[in-house]
């Protein structure tokens, strides 16, 4: 898909969409462009396909794809500006951030998991995280 007003259309978005996926198709778009905004390959302040655009080159409906930028948009990943777009809002130092923030949710999600399988709750875990805060006084 090549990114309009970006001046070199060269450049793609490269979001590949599974229907067979659990994933729904919005959620699909989310985590592709949030890579690529953190990989750099979408420089703060690009801006975006239109939903139209992007929903034609994808083959799905726009409102997809504006559930896609809400998400985006709610994620700080994009900012959009009424009558002039959406752009990428993320500079470096803010996806690094991100990209901290995001593998400290994969960890809590693996240690929720794992917590279950063995019969503890979610609950018990930020129980015992308070715990070991206090004992730790961090």
């Amino acid at each position: 898909m090549t990114r309009p007003g970006s001046g070199d259309d060269s450049k793609k978005l490269n979001i590949q969409l599974d229907p067979g996926s659990p994933l729904p198709l919005y959620r699909q778009i989310v985590d592709q462009i949030w890579v690529e905004v953190v990989d750099g390959s979408l420089a703060a302040g690009e801006r975006m396909p239109t939903l139209r655009q992007l929903a034609i080159a994808l083959g799905v409906h726009p409102d997809t794809i504006a559930r896609a930028y809400h998400e985006l948009e709610l994620l700080g990943v994009v900012l959009s500006r009424r009558g002039e777009g959406t752009f990428v809002g993320l500079k470096p130092a803010e996806r690094s951030e991100l990209e901290r923030r995001r593998q400290l949710e994969e960890m809590c999600v693996t240690a929720v998991a794992g917590a279950k399988r063995i019969g503890f709750s979610a609950d018990d875990m930020i129980e015992i995280i308070k715990e070991l805060r206090e004992q730790r006084g961090s």
